[in-house]
């Protein structure tokens, strides 16, 4: 399951295939064309991806939780309101600090008094703590109205919002070809969330014709802001030669990206390019780096490799006990690979 992540002001929400939703920060800023498809660019900043070697496998730091919390980053280039220099400002400034504190009670009191004078920015994060239940219950329908006024002012968080609550269908009958429009609008404002999800839907053909091109060029444009879920998925694109020429050592590039972002999806795959030896020098230890950072965040496919490094030895010494931990776990998140691996092996 991979999610995919609803970007909003300040703040993003990751949509599961099944409908969970929950917060974390936001990252990246990129500018886009008013076409179908956004440009293909150079890459985004010197480093040379072909230069990948086994030196750089260090991963990060395993997160304490598989949760997902809002987080403040400092590092994140979302682009955000002007400097407060009036009332609704101030009061926005005010709810969005006490928000990233966790101070719901205040966040909602702040953010609402700004969204009663119409300040978009306000609106959409006020939807966001509907959307979310956070210090209050959860209410979809007020949520949308929230993003509906902010859209109705130009906010791109706003619009990107509403066009993934229609492609999936949350709080609203499904609508794949609403979904792309109001997409569209955020993603022509360089919204990132936008163009990575419009990307998905050119991918799957969701509300437009199929198009693997248009989908590798919108993820490459929330990919060059760093929009780690597009990365990971242009990294796909590239390894597969969908819509894009074959090129693995590129799709290392681009896992590695989003990896260094902790997205186990992307670790997983890193890990496979190491695993396989492909855009990248062949290194079993770096593989299984990988794959635990991805395990111990409770991603199934991570989960098995892992397991299977244990029980084969390769890139750890061979641990049996280890290996039916990390398999079990997959197998019970549903991984018919890692059941069959278990049984097989009799672990």
């Amino acid at each position: 399951m991979r999610p995919h992540k609803l970007t909003t002001l300040g703040l993003s929400i990751v949509f599961l295939m099944a409908g969970a939703v929950s917060v974390a920060q936001t990252e990246g800023s990129y500018s886009s064309d008013t076409g179908a498809r956004p440009p293909l660019a150079a890459q985004p900043d010197a480093t040379n991806p072909r230069e990948i070697d086994a030196q750089a496998a260090a991963p990060l730091a395993a997160p304490d939780s598989i949760e997902i919390e809002i987080e403040v980053d400092a590092g994140a280039t979302t682009p955000l309101p002007a400097p407060a220099s009036g009332p609704a400002a101030r009061m926005f400034d005010i709810g969005r600090s006490a928000l990233l504190g966790k101070d719901y009670s205040a966040a909602f009191q702040s953010l609402n008094d700004a969204a009663a004078m119409n300040f978009a920015p306000a609106q959409t994060m006020l939807g966001d703590m509907n959307l979310n239940g956070l210090g209050i219950p959860v209410n979809t329908d007020e949520a949308l109205k929230l993003y509906h006024l902010a859209a109705a002012q130009g906010d791109a968080n706003a619009m990107a919002a509403i066009g993934i609550l229609y492609a999936e269908g949350q709080g609203v009958t499904q609508d794949n070809k609403l979904a792309v429009e109001w997409l569209r609008k955020a993603a022509d404002q360089q919204n990132a969330t936008a163009q990575n999800y419009l990307g998905l839907m050119y991918q799957d053909g969701r509300g437009v014709d199929h198009d693997a091109a248009a989908a590798a060029e919108w993820f490459r444009g929330a990919a060059l802001q760093g929009e780690s879920h597009a990365q990971d998925s242009l990294g796909t694109m590239f390894r597969e030669g969908r819509g894009v020429e074959r090129d693995d050592i590129e799709a290392a590039w681009w896992f590695r990206k989003s990896a260094e972002q902790g997205n186990p999806v992307a670790q997983t795959d890193l890990g496979l390019m190491y695993e396989e030896g492909r855009g990248i020098h062949q290194d079993n230890n770096a593989a299984v780096q990988w794959f635990r950072q991805a395990a111990e965040q409770g991603y199934a496919l991570a989960q098995y490799r892992l397991g299977v490094s244990y029980a084969e030895g390769r890139g750890v010494d061979p641990d049996n006990t280890e290996a039916a931990r990390w398999l079990k776990s997959a197998a019970k998140q549903g991984l018919s690979d890692a059941q069959d691996y278990l049984q097989s092996s009799g672990l």
